[in-house]
């Protein structure tokens, strides 16, 4: 198709979700062509020790969901006697979704959820699992036209190569002539950016964010940094717009399209979002990760005050506040608050907070005393703010439809050779997606059903 939009349902996103993907719409497995396979896998099982079934993935997950549901420890060969046939099917259908290339034709399109500059994102689910997801699309004459196609590319390597909680994961990748598409992690809350917006009162004044959010979000966002740093990259785009929530409140890092690489050394392009690069990327001077915790000094600023810590009326002004690197509290910033924005806006690199041993460092600053990391890492600490997904502001049916294939551009065999590895499949996040059906028709005995659950 040409242009990107085609429905969009006038409904809160919660419902949507909630509601999920209607009988008609769905492609259940065909269980009965697959019976052979699904007795062969179940005979295969049958041999192994509860050890062994849960020394995969899948196996883990359904064992413990059936233990959840049926009160019965994970030990007991119950399981094996009752509901190993469950196992065994979805390990046959893992196989099989394995040996395909992603398609559009696994997934129903529901609604816009955001707008970039070349594409949009989309409320989806996946017609085999009913879960849902968010979908970005790129029309790739528009990606080529405004000379971004190596940033579509490097998005889709990183997130590849990234599984963490505390940044958006890639679940499929495919296209199709015309258009490319990242099914991602749905997170159905909005961005930090539109959570600021709401701390306004009637009258425009703006309030801080309740309790320890601030505090929350910042461990959340090192946690992704460290995940991308790990994975032998630098972020460089770190801003409250770039940071999702879902619908309980937690937070995950997204578009990576500035993402560089930095597992051969240092780099020294100048890259980011101006307010938030640090001074050492204004100089074009070499760098790894340490202009991403210059960036999460900033957001935490602006986290707590919706006000950029450096001023100027032209461009050059701006850079040159940074590069100067004076801070103006006069928010009310605590004073522990105070002290690791300082920290972590350090000019000098080599003295600059998680510049040297990165997450470590944060983690022994005294503004994070007391803060149960291990919790966070664990998705047990609870969010203070909880977000409405009814209240996030999508884009209209026809600010959508605007992304249409421009007519005077060439998609050339060339171009296409680039994309000739885009598909991708994401073993590991299908075997927790997997839970989400499961669970919704209670395969494992239970009250269960229902629902949605949150699907890394």
């Amino acid at each position: 198709m040409d242009a990107i939009g085609e429905t969009v349902e006038n409904v809160g996103l919660a419902q949507e979700i909630q509601k999920g993907l209607a009988k008609s719409m769905q492609t259940p497995p065909k269980w009965a062509a697959m019976q052979a396979d699904i007795d062969a896998k179940k005979a295969e099982l049958e041999g192994k020790s509860m050890a062994d079934l849960q020394s995969d993935v899948l196996g883990k997950n359904i064992i413990a969901e059936w233990a959840t549901v049926n009160g019965t420890a994970t030990t007991d060969e119950a399981f094996k006697a009752t509901h190993l046939e469950v196992l065994a099917k979805y390990m046959v259908l893992r196989a099989q979704k394995k040996a395909e290339t992603p398609s559009g034709k696994l997934f129903e399109e529901m609604r816009p959820l955001g707008k970039g500059a070349f594409g949009a994102v989309f409320l989806v689910f996946n017609k085999t699992s009913g879960a849902p997801f968010a979908t970005k699309k790129c029309v790739k004459a528009i990606a080529k036209q405004n000379k971004m196609i190596k940033d579509v590319l490097i998005e889709r390597e990183v997130l590849a190569k990234i599984a963490s909680p505390f940044c958006v994961n890639l679940h499929y990748a495919y296209q199709d002539d015309i258009t490319i598409y990242l099914v991602l992690t749905l997170m159905a809350g909005g961005d930090l950016s539109f959570v600021l917006k709401s701390q306004y009162d009637k009258d425009k004044k703006f309030k801080p964010l309740p309790g320890d959010c601030v505090r929350f979000y910042a461990a959340s966002m090192a946690c992704g940094l460290q995940a991308i740093h790990e994975a032998g990259y630098v972020y460089r785009d770190l801003k409250p717009q770039n940071v999702l929530l879902d619908g309980e409140g937690l937070v995950r890092i997204s578009d990576m399209g500035l993402t560089a690489d930095i597992s051969k050394g240092p780099i020294k392009q100048c890259s980011g979002t101006r307010g938030y690069w640090s001074p050492e990327t204004i100089a074009k001077q070499p760098y790894t990760t340490q202009p991403d915790w210059w960036s999460l000094g900033v957001t935490m600023f602006v986290l707590f005050s919706d006000k950029l810590p450096f001023h100027g009326k032209t461009d050059e002004e701006k850079d040159a506040a940074t590069t100067e690197g004076k801070f103006d509290f006069k928010h009310d910033e605590p004073a522990e608050l105070q002290k690791v924005i300082l920290a972590l806006c350090e000019k000098d690199i080599t003295k600059r907070l998680g510049g040297t041993r990165g997450l470590a460092e944060l983690k022994e600053h005294s503004y994070f005393a007391g803060f149960d990391w291990a919790k966070l890492e664990t998705g047990q600490l609870e969010p203070e703010y909880k977000p409405n997904p009814n209240d996030i502001n999508a884009p209209s049916k026809n600010e959508i439809a605007a992304f249409k294939k421009p007519k005077d551009v060439e998609w050339t065999d060339a171009d296409q050779a680039a994309f000739a590895s885009w598909e991708f499949f994401n073993e590991g996040a299908w075997n927790h997606e997997i839970l989400f059906r499961v669970k919704k028709y209670k395969e494992l005995g239970g009250g269960g059903g229902g629902g949605c659950c949150t699907i890394a």
